[in-house]
């Protein structure tokens, strides 16, 4: 956008600065379990988000990585970033690491792979892993952390398999399937015949499946594209799943790009701000179109127009929606696993236009009066202490004090019948009116430091009235006028009238 959108570009720019909040974990915390189903004294390790420390009362995600000894640590970064950048709520990330006999042996390739091969006499330990994972590893940090019961899963290449593996054997487990570059292609492909046996039968509420592999020879070499078919031909059509090709890596650098794609899948309709629509409401002439701005770029957003509750199947909003029947239209943010769904309120309602006031002749600038402080709000018997006209600015200094109230007025000339729209960005609380009658508030003291409204007006004269309060120096207030042609998206380009202090 050009600087002329201004207030959306404010509107935008205070999202994202509250979506990248400096968050982290806190330091990791290294725990074990006796195992009565593998006959071994697991080890795991816990990272824990550091709001865990200041609310003890509160539960999260859990996120466990198979592979834990490597895998974790990347993991871990990411989840960091994408916090910091709004895309993740608050998890808690539980590394599994593989398991060494007194010989130094690792377990992965008897724990992670399902049938035994009989050049690898270790394998085949699928079963009693996925029971350890279920019946003892899952309760403990259920019980002992402060989990919600939401789990979701990290595994790659074996890990992946093993996943795989998971999903077709016990889908309740988990909710979130990150499964990078999976080894689809042991022991002759066997999986492929389950995946294409149960995959029709795989609950899908709640469920999120993200497959990624290396393009080229690696494809077909590990197994994924015979496996891709499979979900296109058998997945459930509420399932939410996904499968990619990554170009240009190996096998251990797919990791990086795979498991940032893979959380971003699993948490996508997260977002960290409010989605609001611009203006946040006001009143339309039912079947004459008004644009509204989403401030969102990335929520998952769909919407219907007969008053039907909006679904996967309804059309995506984008940047912007035109709207003329508020009562049935609805707007809703739909994400992968359902657990960030909820409704957009476009707080519009249908009405007619506003008629301007009789009698009253326009003025070409804004006046202004200081009040003392305690005269808030302004009533008609309090009295100002300075009071002046401007063409634009008012200077707070005028009023020689940082505490004080004040009035901004004028005689708005509307010099067409059609929708326009009040903005109102206000440091501490400020209210503004139109004919005598209210029209919206912000409170910047409070969170809401802007607001907007649309209304239809007729050609004539209003009477417009912004009061606020000015309780520091640094506090400041203004309004801003737009005019909306029939139909016109970028309509924040059309200010007609702006007054600050």
């Amino acid at each position: 956008m050009t600087r002329a959108c201004g207030f959306l570009v404010r509107c935008v720019a205070l999202w994202a600065v509250c979506a990248c909040a400096h968050a982290q974990f806190l330091p990791v915390h290294s725990d074990s379990l006796d195992s009565r189903i593998l006959a071994q004294k697991r080890a795991l390790e816990v990272y824990l988000p550091e709001e865990s420390a200041r609310d003890p009362a509160q539960k999260y995600e859990t996120i466990y990585v198979l592979d834990g000894d490597w895998n974790t640590k990347i993991v871990v970064q990411i989840v960091s970033f994408m916090r910091q950048v709004g895309f993740m709520p608050p998890v808690i990330v539980v590394s599994v690491p593989n398991f060494f006999d007194d010989k130094g042996i690792n377990s992965r390739d008897h724990d992670l792979t399902p049938t035994v091969v009989v050049d690898q006499q270790r394998s085949g330990g699928a079963a009693p892993f996925l029971s350890f994972l279920k019946s003892e590893l899952v309760p403990y940090v259920d019980q002992h952390y402060p989990a919600n019961g939401t789990h979701l899963v990290h595994g790659h290449s074996y890990g992946g398999l093993f996943l795989i593996y998971a999903l077709m054997n016990d889908p309740s487990l988990f909710d979130g399937y990150l499964v990078l570059d999976p080894a689809m292609g042991w022991d002759k492909h066997a999986l492929d015949a389950v995946i294409d046996s149960k995959l029709a039968a795989t609950p899908a509420n709640g469920k999120a499946i993200y497959i990624a592999g290396r393009s080229g020879g690696a494809w077909e070499g590990m197994g994924i594209a015979g496996i891709e078919p499979i979900f296109q031909r058998r997945a459930p059509a509420d399932l939410h799943w996904k499968i990619s090709a990554y170009p240009d890596e190996t096998h251990d650098s797919l990791k990086l790009k795979a498991t940032y794609d893979a959380l971003k899948f699993a948490y996508q309709g997260y977002t960290g701000g409010k989605i609001e629509l611009v203006p946040e409401g006001g009143l339309l002439v039912k079947g004459k179109p008004m644009i509204l701005h989403v401030n969102s770029d990335r929520a998952p957003l769909h919407y219907t127009t007969d008053g039907s509750e909006p679904t996967a199947a309804s059309p995506t909003l984008g940047e912007t929606i035109a709207i003329s029947d508020p009562e049935n239209t609805r707007i809703k943010l739909l994400s992968n696993r359902g657990v960030f769904d909820r409704t957009i309120a476009h707080n519009l309602a249908s009405g007619s236009a506003l008629a301007p006031d009789k009698g009253f002749a326009a003025s070409d600038a804004w006046r202004y009066a200081f009040h003392p402080a305690a005269a808030w709000p302004i009533t008609a018997a309090s009295r100002p202490f300075r009071s002046g006209s401007t063409k634009g600015k008012v200077e707070a200094k005028l009023a020689g004090r940082d505490d004080f109230s004040g009035v901004i007025e004028r005689n708005l000339a509307i010099p067409a019948d059609g929708y326009y729209i009040f903005h109102v960005q206000a440091a501490d609380q400020a209210t503004l009116t139109l004919s005598g009658k209210p029209l919206l508030d912000a409170d910047g003291s409070k969170g809401r430091r802007e607001n907007s409204i649309v209304v239809p007006l007729q050609r004539g004269v209003y009477r417009t009235r912004l009061e606020f309060r000015h309780p520091t120096k640094t506090a400041g207030v203004e309004l801003s006028v737009f005019q909306n042609h029939d139909g016109e998206e970028r309509w924040w380009k059309n200010e007609l009238f702006k007054v600050s202090d």
